[in-house]
């Protein structure tokens, strides 16, 4: 069978690729052809394997993106196993009067904050938002043993509601091992 597919003029052998390359869009919620590969007939997917090679990936892209999405998606807080992470406003806004926001990190048992980590917080450009740095660095960073805190200061331009955003880059640690993170931040600022 694999020489009648190898032979580009036979006839049998291009009925043979249309068939099997018109089985694929209709299986797509099968398991892929490498799970197959102990079925009872392992030739059809020999000639559809560039094809099966193509269509392999879109099924783990959209595995992949689900995982990603919560990487590369802002929030104003994350709860995970090892952490809890919130973006939070401190005090009132008013235009004109420097205000601040506060990052705070909190280590889960086992976990605590890693002291020798660079903590690091790069802010995005905010219309109607002025940043005293556009990046808070690790010497702004308070770090007790289970919890890390970043001040993140920024003066009001005008009134209204503002979004800061930005990535913040940290690590907690247990006996075992540390975790070197990152998170997408937002947060909505309503200035008076």
């Amino acid at each position: 069978m694999v020489r009648l597919v190898s032979v580009s003029g036979s006839l049998l052998g291009s009925a043979l690729l249309l068939a099997v390359l018109g089985c694929l869009p209709g299986c797509k919620n099968q398991a892929p052809p490498a799970a197959e590969a102990t079925a009872a007939e392992p030739a059809p997917p020999v000639p559809a394997a560039p094809s099966a090679a193509a269509a392999a990936p879109p099924p783990a892209a959209a595995v992949a993106d689900p995982a990603a999405a919560p990487a590369t998606a802002a929030a104003s807080k994350y709860s995970e196993a090892p952490f809890d992470l919130v973006i939070q406003p401190k005090g009132a806004y008013t235009t004109g009067k420097a205000g601040e926001a506060e990052i705070l990190i909190s280590a889960k048992p086992p976990f605590h904050a890693n002291d020798k980590y660079p903590y690091k917080f790069k802010l995005n450009e905010a219309p109607g938002l002025k940043f005293s740095n556009m990046v808070v660095e690790k010497d702004a960073v308070k770090v007790e043993k289970t919890r890390a805190t970043l001040p993140v200061a920024f003066t009001p331009e005008s009134a209204g509601k503002h979004t800061m955003s930005g990535k913040l880059f940290f690590s907690v640690c247990n006996d075992d091992q540390c975790l070197v993170e990152k998170r997408d931040l937002t947060l909505d600022i309503d200035v008076k």
